[in-house]
């Protein structure tokens, strides 16, 4: 079986420069690896992801984590679990820790209840490590120009932003599987940190 490592953070913490960096790297050094994202990776999920971020309709709560979940559902389904079975490294950006920080901690729901339908979706699948960029929600959106317009989730007020970026962090305190990351690190710094736990972790050589 390969390994499946995620990536997270906050909006503006450098997930996609880093991933970027990360493929570069496996790429160098003929790592055999595919790269997906959450929501997103296939049609249907991208389908999905368009209505939860640009949606002009309504979404209840309950509802956004249903079809949160049931992206990620056909993702594992159709791709994430196929690569596995091909023994590939498999990096995903956002997986479901966003969606109980998002949708649990900063939406009020119950953890318990986000993962009782969260291992529904996945079948039970865990990944082998997740690497968690840290940094003020302030900073953030400095640091990309402010908040995108049109994101339904990006533009909501810095109190939820704040609430996950905290949300992130007692999940760093629960789960030895996260990995904690000062996104204010350059981007050098922060490539040289993942590999060196990617190695320390037997994910690759």
């Amino acid at each position: 079986m390969g390994k499946l490592v995620t990536i997270e953070g906050g909006e503006g913490a450098g997930k996609t420069t880093l991933i970027e960096n990360l493929k570069k790297y496996f790429v160098e050094n003929n790592i055999d690896f595919v790269a997906t994202r959450e929501p997103g990776g296939s049609k249907v999920c991208e389908n999905i992801r368009n209505i939860l971020k640009y949606s002009d309709e309504k979404i209840s709560e309950r509802a956004e984590i249903l079809l949160f979940s049931a992206s990620r559902a056909q993702l594992v389904d159709e791709f994430i679990k196929p690569k596995l079975a091909e023994g590939k490294i498999v990096v995903c950006d956002r997986f479901f820790d966003s969606t109980r920080v998002y949708q649990g901690f900063a939406g009020n729901f119950d953890d318990k209840e986000i993962m009782d339908i969260t291992n529904f979706a996945t079948n039970g699948l865990l990944p082998d490590i997740t690497f968690y960029l840290d940094i003020d929600p302030v900073v953030a959106f400095k640091r990309k120009g402010g908040q995108d317009k049109g994101d339904r989730i990006e533009e909501r007020d810095m109190s939820y932003h704040q609430k996950v970026r905290q949300g992130f962090l007692e999940l760093v305190k629960r789960e030895d599987r996260i990995v904690k990351l000062d996104a204010t690190l350059s981007e050098e710094e922060l490539l040289c940190l993942v590999v060196s736990k990617l190695k320390q972790e037997k994910i690759i050589e």
